[in-house]
């Protein structure tokens, strides 16, 4: 078993023992603290130590996970105002906070300038550049479209040319005049998301250091003392199991960086990894509730579908995987058959994944959904208006479970 299968087998015995499962849980939601751990301190190891780590709040925005996070030294990347006030409640440095919205507002900006001195601020536009203050209290940057195909799926892709994020690298000069005439001192790129290739990611990442250079060159030939002094390379790497034999994904993108942009290292650098920190660290269980027959289909209804797992419902599944567990915790292991796994919304695509094959579940059994740390809690659905699980934290190296928050209703 990997190491979140042997968590999550560990896991639901203990809830079960302290009887933090009640009758009202139909569904709970994990977060493993250990692995979370695990994949943060791997991150920090694979870049150069001048690095800062501003995990994506809209990944996973639980207030205790982000106070975690916090309190293990990271940054956080907010994507709204309201992640910006979520990072501030974890304890976050305002330093460490990048406020990256595509549509912040002019109110925003101005609380921003007035309260929360040294917020890193990209901005998504030229135009938006007109809306800071002339001497701002926070480090602003720009964001930069590369113009680069990273292998991304087409949803997640950022980088054409009729993008809505950033600034066409196709307009260097209009760039550059803007950093003369505003007080800009970070260049920001995010490439894709679920980026697949990744040469073009670090070519990407190339662009903005050789423009970066190409601007403090043009920022001194004007007799201005002002540079740019940062560089945030955003995210985008897909998952990983991480393996200790094994050179990671991560790990080669950062060394790519590092030999391909020998100059980077006059700059301050800035991550913003959020479902590659996640994904790995994160499990949950529903109850079955019902096993039928429809037509040649065996059909398993359980109690969380595309409300919290809506990416894999409407994209495409991810590599989460499946275990079947007897209703006072113990793993089967009946022969395998093949089942439709249906959530319990009221439309006709809420399946978790088809085909799957599982362990005689029963009514009254649960069903372990194995790696769905990311974009799940973050992305629950309204839709019928269900409750939001209990989440528990699990600590498996000091044997202790504490629960984040009881079940609740999302418009109370």
């Amino acid at each position: 078993m990997k190491p979140l299968e042997k968590e999550a087998n560990w896991t639901l015995q203990k809830a079960l023992q302290e009887n933090l499962i009640t009758e009202e849980d139909t569904a709970v939601i994990f977060q493993s603290w250990n692995q979370l751990e695990v994949y943060l301190t791997h991150l920090k190891e694979a870049f150069p130590a001048n690095t800062l780590h501003a995990i994506a709040i809209k990944t996973n925005p639980h207030p205790k996970v982000l106070k975690k996070i916090s309190d293990l030294g990271f940054g956080l990347e907010a994507a709204s105002m309201e992640e910006v006030q979520l990072a501030i409640d974890a304890g976050v440095e305002f330093s460490k906070i990048i406020f990256d919205s595509p549509v912040k507002t002019k109110q925003e900006i101005d609380f921003c300038n007035q309260h929360l001195p040294g917020i890193r601020l990209n901005v998504n536009s030229l135009e938006e550049l007109n809306r800071i203050p002339k001497n701002p209290s926070f480090t602003l940057g720009i964001r930069i479209n590369p113009m680069i195909e990273t292998g991304a799926p087409d949803i997640f892709h950022v980088s054409s040319d009729e993008s809505k994020f950033g600034v066409p690298i196709t307009e260097k000069n209009q760039i550059l005049d803007a950093i003369i005439r505003f007080p800009v001192t970070q260049l920001h790129v995010h490439a894709g998301s679920h980026m697949t290739e990744i040469a073009a990611a670090i070519q990407a990442v190339k662009t903005i250091v050789e423009l970066a250079i190409e601007a403090n060159n043009t920022l001194e030939l004007n007799g201005i003392k002002r540079k740019i002094t940062a560089l945030d390379i955003g995210g985008g790497l897909p998952p990983e199991q991480l393996e200790e034999s094994k050179q990671s994904y991560m790990q080669q993108y950062a060394l790519g960086i590092v030999k391909n942009c020998p100059n980077i290292s006059n700059f301050t650098l800035i991550t913003e990894f959020g479902q590659w920190c996640y994904f790995y660290t994160g499990y949950a269980f529903s109850r079955v509730e019902y096993t039928l027959i429809r037509g040649e289909k065996k059909v398993l209804f359980i109690h969380l579908g595309a409300d919290y797992l809506m990416r894999d419902a409407y994209v495409k599944p991810r590599d989460v995987s499946f275990l079947t567990f007897s209703n006072n915790g113990v793993l089967k292991t009946a022969k395998a058959s093949h089942y439709d796994i249906a959530g319990p919304l009221c439309f006709a695509g809420d399946y978790v994944t088809k085909n799957q094959l599982l362990q005689g579940p029963e009514e009254g059994d649960w069903l372990a959904l194995i790696n769905t740390g990311s974009n799940s809690i973050g992305l629950w659905s309204r839709h019928c208006s269900r409750m939001i699980p209990k989440v528990v934290g699990c600590d498996m190296n000091n044997q202790s479970l504490e629960i984040l928050s009881e079940r609740f209703s999302p418009f109370v």
